[in-house]
């Protein structure tokens, strides 16, 4: 391999990789992301979507079909008592409330999180405004009059 080749090798992959890769910064001018504004923004009423739906459907819905899964396994836990599949059917059902027990939970701390979303970027708005006006630019202000 010529020293040339190897030099342009090593140009081409500085060039991929600087192209490839950007870290804790804004997409180019007129190129990368999503052609959106930089700006963080918060859908306010997806959120809200989402919690009634949360509220209103999903968690009520969690319960009917664990409590529903709850009746029919008991009675057939019941049926094969004192065999091994009583006893395998009991082990699966007693997982499956957990499992129930760990979605529900799941489903509450989403819901309760995405309520407190709405709160949580005002406070940060009204901070970060805040430290903005406290920055001491060292120019006085002109006042005209």
């Amino acid at each position: 391999m010529a020293w040339d080749e190897w030099e342009q090798l090593k140009a081409d992959a500085l060039v991929r990789r600087q192209e490839g890769m950007r870290l804790d910064s804004a997409a180019a001018a007129g190129g990368g992301g999503t052609g959106e504004s930089a700006d963080l923004k918060t859908n306010k009423s997806g959120k809200k979507a989402a919690v009634k739906s949360l509220r209103n459907e999903i968690r009520p819905d969690t319960d009917t079909a664990g409590s529903h899964a709850d009746e029919s396994s008991s009675a057939t836990v019941r049926e094969f008592s004192g065999w091994a599949t009583g006893s395998g059917l009991k082990a699966a059902h007693e997982e499956w409330d957990l499992q129930v027990k760990s979605l529900k939970g799941r489903l509450g701390e989403d819901q309760t999180a995405l309520e407190k979303t709405h709160q949580d970027f005002q406070y940060l708005d009204f901070g970060i405004g805040g430290q903005i006006v406290q920055i001491d630019t060292g120019h006085e202000t002109r006042r005209e009059g």
